[in-house]
C-alpha cells in the first residue's frame, strides 16, 4: 500500500477514535462533499420501507429479481450454518471433549458506493450475518451529494430498499475510512467488520486487524478463464469484459491451447468494447490487466495454483478431469454454462471472495465468517484422575510447578 494511502487512513482512524461522530461527519463532509445531519445519521426504518414501496409500484420486476438473489443467497448459507457441526467426543471416565461454533455478538458491514452502488453486496453480507446468528448487524455505505428519495443522502433507493427486504434497521449514511474506524473504535465496537471497498478501505481494514476481526482484505477483482475449443468465443469475451468493467485494476485473463479460440475471442473483445456503453473503463481495464494466453494444460494448471485467482471459470468440455487440480481460487465456475455473473448476482455463494493471491488460505465470505469455534473440557473425576500424573509430568518438565499441581489435586481428590 502506498505511503500517502497510510498516512492518510491512520490520521483518519485516529481522529475517528478521538471525536467519534463528529470526525465522521467532517471527513464525510471533506472526501464526500456531503455534510451529514448530526440529528439524523442513522437511516429511519421509515426511509427504508418508503424505498421499498417506491420500487414495487414503480419496478416490481427489479424487486421481483432483488428478491431471488436473496432468497437464494439465504438458502445457500443456512445449508453453510447446517454443515457446521458441533464436536463432543467421549473419554473413558465418562468425560467429553468438544467444541461448539458461536456467534459473534456485532458485526459492521460495508457497501461500497464509489463507482456504482451494491445492494448485492448488502445482501451477501448481511444474509450470512443473520443465518450465523448475530445479535446486532451494522451497515454502513457512502452518500452522495445529489439527492435520490426524501431523506435518502444521495444512496440509490434499490440499496435502501434492501436493507428493508433484509430487515436490517441500522444502516448509516457514511463511507470510507472513517466509516470503518465508526464501526471498529465507536458506539458498535463491532467484534467483525465485513465487506469490500477501495483502496482506503482497504488500508483502514488493515490497520484496525487486532482491534476487530477483519474478513479479508480485497483487492482489484480477478477472473482466470480457461477454455477448450467447445467454448463460445463470444460468451468468452463477454465473460472477460464483465470482469473488467469493474474498474481499470480487474484483472480479465484467459487462457487456452486453442490459438484460434483466443484470436476469435480478441476480434470479439474489440468488437464488443467498441460498441459497448462502458468503453472507457473497458479499454483501461483490458490494456493494463486483460491477457489472452497460449498455454498447455500443464503449464495453465501451474499458473491457476500459483496465482490463486478470486474467479476462474472452466469453460472446458472436461472440467471433472481439473476440478482435482485447481485448489487455489477462491470460487471456481464449473463448465460453460457457469458465468461468473450468476455468481456475483445470487445463484448462492457468496461474491466476497478473497483477493491478490490470498485465495491460497483463505475462504469466500459465508456463514463462518461471523462464528468462532469454542473448545469445550468436561472431565469426569475419573478423567481427571487418569490423566493427572503425565500432565504433572510434562508440567515439571516445562518449568510450571503450579500446573503440575493444579492438576495433581484433581488426581488425590479421586483417591
Amino acid at each position: 500500500m502506498e505511503a500517502d494511502t497510510q498516512q492518510a487512513v491512520s490520521a483518519i482512524l485516529a481522529d475517528v477514535r478521538l471525536r467519534g461522530l463528529a470526525a465522521v461527519r467532517d471527513w464525510t463532509g471533506r472526501l464526500d462533499g456531503v455534510q451529514l445531519e448530526p440529528s439524523a445519521l442513522r437511516f429511519p426504518v421509515s426511509t427504508l420501507e418508503a424505498a421499498r414501496l417506491h420500487l414495487d409500484q414503480t419496478q416490481p420486476d427489479l424487486m421481483a429479481a432483488l428478491r431471488e438473489l436473496i432468497a437464494n443467497v439465504r438458502r445457500f448459507a443456512e445449508g453453510q450454518r447446517r454443515s457446521l457441526l458441533d464436536l463432543e467426543l467421549p473419554l473413558p471416565g465418562g468425560g467429553t471433549v468438544g467444541e461448539r461454533w458461536c456467534p459473534l455478538q456485532t458485526a459492521g458491514v460495508y457497501i461500497p458506493g464509489g463507482r456504482a452502488f451494491y445492494p448485492s453486496t448488502l445482501a451477501m453480507t448481511v444474509i450470512p450475518a443473520q443465518v450465523s446468528g448475530v445479535a446486532r448487524i451494522v451497515g454502513v455505505t457512502p452518500p452522495k451529494p445529489q439527492p435520490t428519495l426524501p431523506g435518502a443522502w444521495g444512496v440509490d433507493p434499490l440499496v435502501l430498499a434492501c436493507a428493508a427486504e433484509l430487515g436490517l434497521t441500522e444502516l448509516y449514511p457514511f463511507g470510507g475510512a472513517q466509516a470503518l474506524g465508526w464501526l471498529a473504535h465507536g458506539e458498535p465496537a463491532v467484534d467483525l467488520i465485513a465487506g469490500p471497498g477501495n483502496r482506503f478501505v482497504a488500508e483502514a481494514k488493515r490497520q484496525l486487524i487486532g482491534t476487530c476481526g477483519i474478513d479479508s482484505l480485497a483487492g482489484p477483482t480477478e477472473l482466470l478463464v480457461i477454455a477448450d475449443g467447445s467454448a463460445d468465443p463470444t460468451w468468452l469475451a463477454e465473460d472477460l469484459m464483465a470482469q473488467a468493467e469493474h474498474d481499470p485494476d480487474a484483472a480479465a485473463v484467459l487462457v487456452s491451447e486453442d490459438r484460434a479460440l483466443l484470436e476469435a475471442v480478441a476480434a470479439e473483445l474489440q468488437t464488443r468494447t467498441d460498441a459497448s456503453p462502458r468503453r472507457a473503463i473497458l479499454e483501461q481495464s483490458l490494456a493494463n490487466h486483460g491477457r489472452l494466453v497460449c498455454a498447455n494444460r500443464e503449464l495453465t494448471i501451474a499458473l491457476a495454483q500459483t496465482w490463486a485467482p478470486e474467479h476462474l471459470e472452466l469453460c472446458v468440455a472436461d472440467a471433472d478431469a481439473w476440478l482435482p487440480h485447481l485448489t487455489t481460487a477462491g470460487a471456481l465456475f464449473i463448465g460453460s454454462a457457469s458465468a461468473e455473473a450468476f455468481g456475483d448476482y445470487g445463484a448462492g455463494p457468496n461474491h466476497v471472495l478473497p483477493t491478490d493471491r490470498s485465495a491460497r488460505y483463505a475462504s469466500p465470505l459465508g456463514v463462518a465468517t461471523f462464528l468462532k469455534r469454542q473448545s469445550l473440557l468436561r472431565l469426569a473425576p475419573a478423567d481427571a484422575a487418569a490423566m493427572a500424573p503425565w500432565v504433572k509430568r510434562l508440567a515439571e518438565a516445562e518449568g510450571l510447578t503450579h500446573h503440575g499441581r493444579s492438576a495433581a489435586l484433581r488426581g488425590h481428590h479421586h483417591l
